[in-house]
């Protein structure tokens, strides 16, 4: 079977698989043969975000009047609605380079014929994941149980204060305030879950994957035995932490300027919140740490043992001044001099223990942190920053 064919038969596989999205073409949301990020994206956030709006205009809530702290002053809600929410939706788009990032496997001759059908038998355990009801209701289980138990305890929610009624003696909620509850924190919640899925779902499959007999280089430039490509992949993910990283940040600066919080105490969630975020997106790629191991120490030894007879010829050869009649290796044009004997043990030397490159662990962190600089920014002025950042740097 040639490669372009076994590329061609695998199709599509990680977008537009879970049960989520296929009820949203199921009643029309999403288009017959197309992602329609676009459309979702506005649906959603405006079908979270306007009734809140309205209802809390309504009833006074949105700017003052009835409330002491109005629904404007909760930031957190806007940008779940307005900026995370749309961000979750348009980042599946992003999802098809994920597609072509596996089939990069098949194109670049990493998996060889033989292996071709444990290959697939991968990719079509990831799409059953992907598809499969029973985490759709799983995730849907929690993110109830979530809304009944933030039901339970409306009252001391921050982000429903402005939505309480108290009038009569008797304490309840607005209907804005049961739409954030029953909707926009369960849409919000759901879409978080159904991305750590996908991330997980993507650790399953390169971990399937490395345990195929690949054909890697150890001399392949990318240091990574020709997986270096995987690289980019938690570029991917970026809208999600985004997203996720500006609705913490949103709450840490409602939380600051309403309620007393100090930034300094916030620090400690902020630096957990980086790490797990990294560790979320990079952690798939660490399914390959085995296969690199294990590539990087056998091919010191064969490298090595090549360098040593290369070595040893030319000593024989150019040092001692003696005939060598079995000189194959030392003619060899794919080896050259001694000098490219060894850089290529140098470059197999140099095989990382992931395909995780610097550029992207930056992208991530940037994406992370970020949005978290005008919330220190509160309390610190931004050139202090800026020149606390320079000393740990330089």
């Amino acid at each position: 079977m040639d490669r372009r064919e076994a590329d061609h038969g695998i199709g599509h596989f990680f977008v537009g698989k879970d049960p989520f999205f296929r009820l949203q073409r199921a009643i029309g949301l999403a288009p017959p043969h197309d992602l329609g990020v676009r459309r979702r994206a506005l649906f959603f956030a405006l079908f979270c975000w306007l009734p809140i709006v309205i209802a809390a205009l309504l009833a006074g809530r949105a700017f003052g009047g009835l409330a002491d702290e109005p629904l404007l002053l909760h930031f957190a809600i806007h940008s779940r609605s307005l900026i995370a929410i749309p961000l979750f939706i348009v980042g599946e788009s992003s999802l098809l380079r994920l597609e072509l990032l596996v089939r990069h496997f098949v194109v670049s001759g990493l998996v060889g014929e033989s292996s071709m059908p444990k290959f697939h038998a991968a990719l079509n355990t990831a799409e059953r994941l992907l598809k499969s009801w029973r985490v759709f209701a799983i995730l849907v289980g929690l993110v109830a149980t979530n809304a009944i138990l933030a039901i339970g305890q409306f009252e001391r929610l921050h982000e429903a204060s402005w939505a309480i009624d108290r009038d009569a003696g008797r304490v309840g909620l607005i209907f804005a305030g049961w739409w954030y509850l029953l909707v926009l924190r369960p849409i919000f919640s759901f879409l978080i879950g159904l991305w750590v899925w996908r991330i997980v779902v993507f650790g399953i499959l390169l971990r399937r994957i490395s345990k195929l007999d690949l054909e890697l280089v150890p001399v392949h430039p990318d240091r990574a035995g020709g997986l270096g490509f995987l690289s980019i992949a938690p570029q991917i993910f970026i809208p999600f932490v985004l997203g996720v990283s500006i609705v913490l940040a949103s709450h840490f600066a409602h939380s600051v300027l309403y309620h007393g919080a100090r930034v300094d105490t916030l620090r400690m969630p902020m630096a957990l919140y980086v790490m797990l975020a990294l560790a979320l997106c990079l952690g798939p790629l660490l399914a390959l740490t085995g296969k690199l191991k294990r590539l990087r120490r056998k091919a010191l030894l064969d490298y090595g043992a090549l360098a040593g007879q290369h070595g040893r010829l030319v000593d024989r050869r150019w040092i001692r001044g003696e005939t060598v009649r079995d000189d194959a290796l030392l003619n060899a044009p794919e080896l050259g001099p001694v000098a490219d004997v060894r850089s290529m043990h140098e470059a197999v030397s140099a095989i990382h223990l992931a395909p995780i490159s610097s550029q992207t662990v930056i992208m991530l962190f940037a994406a992370v942190a970020l949005p978290m600089v005008p919330v220190l920014a509160i309390e610190i002025p931004v050139v202090d920053l800026l020149k606390m950042l320079a000393r740990y740097l330089f």
